[in-house]
């Protein structure tokens, strides 16, 4: 009789969850393995890698799946690595003589009980033949405590060592965005006697206006005892460097060629290099399309330009207008300028718009009362903001309205003795674009 699959995975599942010994059958399969523990000890979270070997030295021999039969301590799991023994594969035959390597991956799931113990073998799955080319495999955990600390200073001559006097008081470090700790009078933080594992070391804020940087992922698994990780300040590049973009139209089309004029200035005592360039950085899709070779020596991947103190230097930054942001109808091209993405925060920004011409396009929201109750037959008027054309629109019985005409920037008025409450500028854009939704409450003036 031949067995269900379905039955034969069941069977698999329970020899590994419960261990439950098949019965025996004198057949003629001789089937071995070994098995090799790639690194270790590990820390939870990590992945492992176990190299399972099995040669046949018998007659071929058909194999249905592979088993991780648990045996103690932290229950392991195979992530990938059966290949056709897997869960739902077709299974495997072995021909006399054939060596096959499996490479399992995998990863530790709590509760974390010491060394992982399990058995590897293969299984026919026909509830009679025992667990073939079995072997036992012990894969090692890191024990004992890790403490990472460290000095937080303010690096005020920027040479990028805490020397005396720079000890930063009262900033605030993270670890795995849980604990927090502040630092004391000489800048020094300390997350104590922390289990095996990975963690997010990383600055919170600092006082007096510095930018707190350097952190980190520490690997604690109790042979370092201490971590150090000192954590740097810098004063926000922005007190220093300033930054002015221009686009050298009003108005574009999509695919016509644009150029941004950037224009940074350096006020500060001392160089500035490294500098690079970054627009869009929430991927809004209403900016130029820049090439590394269009940014030159302001590219996100190169080397940075370099802004001598009292200097101020013009980059003529050339790109195309997408259809993306052609279906907003408007370009707008803010940008940043840094030197290390770790000390973003107070970096200088700038930013330039433009119209885009030539489509059309909707958008969809709703003028309610401040109760929250639709605004039915409410005239609304709708003003380009770059080029000042109107639409207008009406709501329905339930306060709802579509505006529609040339893709762009909008702001909204409504007729009568009302105004509205937490105005902004709507974008009527075309239907892939479009974000409807917007809601804004009337209140008499």
């Amino acid at each position: 009789m031949r067995i269900p699959r379905a039955l034969m995975v069941l069977a698999a599942a329970l020899v590994a969850v419960t261990g439950f010994a098949v019965p025996a059958a004198a057949a003629g399969y001789d089937l071995r393995g070994t098995a090799v523990v790639e690194g270790g000890p590990y820390v939870p979270g990590e992945p492992v890698t176990v190299k399972y070997t099995v040669t046949n030295a018998g007659d071929s021999a058909y194999v249905a799946a592979g088993i991780v039969d648990q045996q103690g301590g932290t229950p392991f799991w195979v992530d990938s690595g059966w290949g056709d023994l897997g869960p739902g594969g077709p299974g495997a035959t072995f021909q006399t003589g054939e060596t096959r390597e499996f490479r399992l991956t995998g990863g530790f799931i709590a509760p974390f009980a010491g060394d992982s113990r399990f058995r590897l073998s293969l299984s026919r799955l026909d509830g009679m033949t025992p667990p073939l080319a079995p072997v036992d495999v012990v894969v090692p955990l890191a024990t004992g405590t890790t403490t990472i600390s460290g000095q937080a200073f303010a690096d005020a001559d920027e040479d990028g060592v805490a020397d005396p006097g720079e000890a930063l008081a009262g900033a605030h470090v993270r670890l795995d965005g849980n604990e927090t700790r502040t630092t004391d009078a000489d800048g020094r933080y300390s997350f104590d006697d922390l289990p095996p594992g990975r963690y997010d070391v990383y600055p919170a804020d600092a006082p007096g206006g510095w930018i707190l940087g350097g952190g980190t992922s520490v690997r604690a698994d109790g042979s370092t005892p201490v971590v150090d990780v000192p954590l740097r300040a810098l004063r926000p590049l922005s007190e220093t460097l300033h930054a002015e973009v221009a686009l050298d139209n009003d108005s574009y089309r999509v695919g016509d060629p644009a150029v941004l004029t950037v224009e940074l200035a350096n006020t500060g005592q001392r160089v500035v290099s490294g500098v690079y360039g970054a627009c869009d950085r929430g991927d809004i899709g209403r900016s130029l399309d820049i090439t590394p070779a269009g940014w030159g020596e302001l590219d996100y991947f190169g080397p940075g330009a370099t802004i001598r103190p009292g200097e101020t230097r013009t980059f003529r930054v050339p790109g195309t207008v997408t259809e993306r942001a052609g279906r907003w109808g408007v370009l707008e091209q803010i940008c940043d300028f840094t030197q290390d993405e770790a000390y973003h925060e107070g970096v200088p920004e700038a930013g330039d718009t433009a119209k885009i011409l030539g489509l059309d396009g909707t958008s969809t929201g709703r003028i309610v009362t401040g109760t929250g109750e639709g605004v039915a037959g409410q005239q609304v008027t709708a003003t380009d903001v770059d080029t000042g054309q109107v639409l207008t629109a009406t709501t329905d019985a339930d306060g709802n309205l579509t505006i529609a005409g040339p893709t762009g920037r909008y702001r909204l008025s409504v007729a009568g003795p009302w105004v509205l409450v937490g105005e902004r500028p709507v974008y009527v854009a075309s239907e892939a674009m479009n974000q409807n939704g917007w809601v804004f409450t009337r209140q008499p003036a």
